[in-house]
């Protein structure tokens, strides 16, 4: 048998298994074959104390770093451009991302593996809209010492900034973004400008983060970027390019979170998989099949 024919038999085999519950009656509703990929991914951030000790670790590292962020030369955003000594005049600001990097959205994954869904934009605003987001671990204190430091701090995300029909507001996403920030505590929250959504300004309407860090660069000399995905500090394509250029970024003023639920990195690997014609079952199939492609058995000798 060959691999696909293999592959198929097994799709085939846990299509047949998925109406069985672990433990549960012949009445009980069927398990979600939808998003279950994304199971083990999702509870290793809920549940494992490796995930936890990852992110303080980092967080810890940064606040270790602030002293000498500042009294080094040089900028952490690539956009930071014009005389280094004119930076050095200028107030200081750190940046982060927020999804998975500031913010724990698993319980919003978590729904959608329940009910056997992918993500998507209807759900996401309703979770949005309950700016009931919990903080990473360490996220928090970092931030708060960070500002406590004098550094701005400005909160650059991809969540989008659009109208909604049942709510008067020409940005509800942040609205209830900077509601969640408020509650966990975080600084900045209503500095304008602080929070910069995709689409809150006419020239952020991209998911490229480039315009936006390039707008904090004008203003404050950046000493940190934070972010969960490598388009947080640079466009992805670029860095494959310059990764030796940018590597020892790393740990020194780019820190990165771990993120195992979803990413540039996934829709890289996975583009192309679905098509508009395919239904949520044909695509989540398709995407499964293109995943167990991808994986490698053996290492480069």
């Amino acid at each position: 048998m060959n691999a696909k024919a293999c592959f198929r038999s097994l799709t085939l085999l846990i299509a047949g298994l998925s109406s069985i519950a672990v433990g549960a009656s012949p009445d009980s509703a069927p398990l979600p074959t939808i998003a279950r990929e994304q199971v083990s991914a999702t509870l290793w951030m809920q549940r494992a104390e490796e995930y936890r000790i990852a992110t303080e670790s980092v967080f810890r590292l940064a606040t270790e770093r602030l002293p000498v962020l500042v009294s080094e030369p040089g900028s952490a955003a690539i956009e930071q451009v014009g005389d280094a000594k004119a930076w050095a005049k200028l107030n200081t600001a750190i940046i982060v991302d927020l999804d998975e990097t500031i913010l724990d959205n698993s319980y919003y994954q978590a729904r959608q593996i329940r009910a056997g869904a992918e993500y998507d934009e209807a759900s996401w605003q309703v979770w949005m809209q309950e700016a009931a987001a919990t903080a990473v671990p360490g996220a928090v204190e970092f931030l708060q010492a960070a500002s406590r430091a004098g550094h701005r701090i400005f909160y650059i995300t991809n969540r989008a900034c659009a109208p909604m029909p049942s709510m008067d507001d020409p940005c509800p996403a942040k609205t209830a973004t900077r509601k969640n920030l408020q509650r966990l505590g975080l600084p900045d929250a209503d500095y304008p400008d602080a929070l910069m959504l995709r689409g809150s300004h006419p020239e952020w309407r991209t998911s490229d983060k480039t315009s936006r860090r390039a707008w904090v660069a004008s203003r404050y000399r950046v000493i940190a970027l934070f972010g969960d995905d490598l388009n947080d500090f640079m466009p992805r394509a670029d860095y494959a390019k310059r990764r030796a250029e940018f590597a020892d970024f790393f740990g020194r003023r780019w820190f990165l979170l771990p993120n195992p639920i979803y990413g540039s990195w996934e829709r890289a690997l996975l583009g192309g998989a679905c098509t508009p014609s395919m239904t949520a079952t044909q695509c989540a199939m398709a995407t499964t099949e293109r995943r167990y492609g991808l994986l490698e058995t053996e290492g480069q000798r």
